[in-house]
């Protein structure tokens, strides 16, 4: 293939999927990562892509902030799915939350695993599927934004599983608990927490002092965070006097 009969498909991808991470793209086209990062390099300078860190979005995807977020800091995503994926075990009732790094963790549930899975967004109930589970799909009202489900329907949903387990995320986490952008996804995680018996927190870096408008969990309501660096020093404080056990050694 000539380079530029390559470059003109990594656009064609990188369009038709909102976004690919650098992997993902040396697998579809068939040639190494550093050819990959050299033709995001020279597509960019030709403002047909947008690089992030681990991938590229279109460049029409601004104000389309979740297919940015999907292709940044994908290894370590990665990483705290791996490591989240051991806190399944047989026969539980998991309930997923909605976001980019509890994709990652369903495209990793162990396929011998018999669990009963409930999400609220259909990327994940996909991924689940093609695994092999059975997944129950909350409803609701669709976030474009989000790409999840939210509103009252969704909470009824909730209301009537009783989980085992959460993976919950979260936009921000700051010295006061976690909070979010919209006052419909802060309700609705706060649903998912009071309908489980254990909540693990998946959140890379990058949500570490992030404060947004609304309010979605005290530290208190989380049991375990998965997380890909150290914590600031404040945040970790406060994480370990409300309880929450950390691991913060997923990423290498």
């Amino acid at each position: 293939m000539l380079p530029k009969q390559r470059q003109q498909g990594i656009v064609d991808l990188i369009n038709d999927r909102n976004g690919c991470s650098v992997d993902e793209l040396a697998d579809e086209i068939g040639v190494s990562e550093a050819t990959i990062r050299r033709d995001l390099r020279d597509l960019e300078e030709q403002s047909l892509v947008e690089r992030t860190h681990g991938g590229a979005t279109p460049v029409v995807s601004h104000g389309k902030p979740y297919e940015k977020r999907k292709v940044y800091n994908i290894d370590q995503k990665r990483a705290i799915a791996e490591r989240a994926t051991e806190e399944i075990h047989e026969k539980q009732v998991v309930s997923f939350d909605s976001g980019s790094t509890l994709i990652e963790l369903a495209k990793r549930v162990p396929t011998e695993l018999s669990i009963t899975p409930i999400t609220r967004m259909p990327s994940i109930a996909y991924e689940l599927s093609e695994r092999g589970h059975e997944v129950y799909l909350t409803g609701g009202t669709y976030q474009k934004e989000s790409h999840s489900c939210v509103g009252p329907w969704a909470d009824e949903r909730i209301q009537q599983m009783n989980a085992d387990l959460l993976f919950l995320g979260t936009d921000g986490i700051d010295e006061t608990g976690l909070t979010v952008q919209d006052i419909q996804q802060a309700q609705i995680k706060r649903t998912l927490i009071a309908n489980a018996k254990r909540t693990v927190l998946v959140a890379d870096h990058s949500k570490f002092g992030d404060k947004h408008a609304f309010q979605s969990a005290s530290h208190s309501s989380i049991d375990l965070l998965i997380t890909d660096e150290e914590i600031p020093q404040q945040i970790h404080d406060e994480l370990t006097s409300a309880g929450v056990e950390i691991v913060d050694d997923t990423y290498s």
